[in-house]
């Protein structure tokens, strides 16, 4: 029987968060049948061992396990592994380092994307676990279900990847596979061509912060800057999405990642070259009120020292 929704599920070096992973795609209850894409990027720890382990237990489960990695290479699972391998019509995103909590989170999710055509994609609340607390999710949402698109996404950021769930249909895989700097903002821009997003008001899930975290540890600097990168690599691409909203937002990414150059240099950081390049040309193209941030700014570390 061809499955209705396709868990695509990407990890490395896991081995401390897989079996929860796991654990939460085999607990959802749902009146479809699913498949479970799992793709391990050469793991240099036991993670690839336990998906074997799961996989031989349960036929829903489809392992892709690389024997070099290709994040070091620049080549995204998603885009050039997972997505066309999915037969479901309907797709969820979780990474091996996060975990669902409720059954039915697949169900809802699937329930409301069937019953709201003019929708392609669907989010829910969470927690995040920064190893010893659960932290609640900060946007105080007033509405069960939120429509989400290019007007108000990212603002505030809660679409996060390990709620995610849309149609497969409304994916441009060639146009995905072209970006740069793809991550899973450019999906979700890819996708809202076709339609629109809904937050709902619901804990699905949990977004874990922890020390081998490929992402939620990394700098400041490359938090905004990548994120600066990706939207606006994508939003180049898809005249559409170029609103007022995105605009404020790809402005706001840019200007946190070049005055965290600006005081990483004051603060005598050893800073790269294409950290310096990024900030001397971002400001150099900034508008009024930017540049005049800037050398306020500047004078202020000046005066200071």
């Amino acid at each position: 029987m061809e499955p209705l929704l396709t868990i695509c599920c990407t990890t490395f070096n896991h081995e401390k968060y897989i079996k929860e992973t796991l654990d939460g795609f085999l607990a959802q209850k749902t009146s479809f049948p699913i498949e479970i894409i799992i793709h391990d990027d050469a793991s240099t720890d036991s993670t690839a061992e336990i998906i074997k382990e799961y996989a031989e237990k349960d036929n829903r489960i489809v392992t892709i396990l690389q024997s070099e990695n290709q994040y070091s290479k620049h080549i995204k699972p998603w885009p050039n592994f997972v997505f066309p391998k999915a037969r479901g019509k309907y797709i969820a995103l979780c990474e091996g380092d996060d975990y669902w909590t409720d059954p039915l989170k697949l169900q809802k999710q699937v329930d409301f994307l069937e019953l709201n055509a003019d929708f392609v994609i669907s989010w829910t609340n969470y927690q995040t676990f920064n190893g010893s607390s659960f932290l609640p999710n900060k946007w105080d949402q007033k509405e069960e279900n939120t429509t989400i698109d290019y007007y108000n996404i990212f603002s505030p950021y809660c679409t996060l990847t390990l709620t995610a769930v849309f149609k497969r249909e409304a994916l441009n895989l060639e146009l995905l596979k072209s970006f740069k700097y793809a991550k899973d903002n450019s999906l979700y821009i890819v996708l809202l061509q076709k339609g629109k997003g809904v937050f709902m008001d619901f804990e699905s899930a949990v977004y874990r912060v922890h020390e081998d975290g490929v992402y939620s540890l990394q700098s400041d600097f490359f938090k905004n800057y990548s994120s600066y990168l990706n939207v606006k690599e994508v939003t180049d691409a898809i005249p559409k999405s170029r609103t007022s909203n995105v605009k404020k937002v790809i402005k706001s990414l840019g200007n946190a990642a070049a005055f965290e150059v600006l005081k990483l240099k004051n603060a005598d950081e050893k800073l790269t070259e294409n950290q310096l390049s990024f900030m001397k040309t971002y400001f150099c193209e900034a508008d009024f009120k930017t540049k005049f941030k800037y050398y306020k700014r500047l004078l202020k570390y000046q005066f200071s020292q």
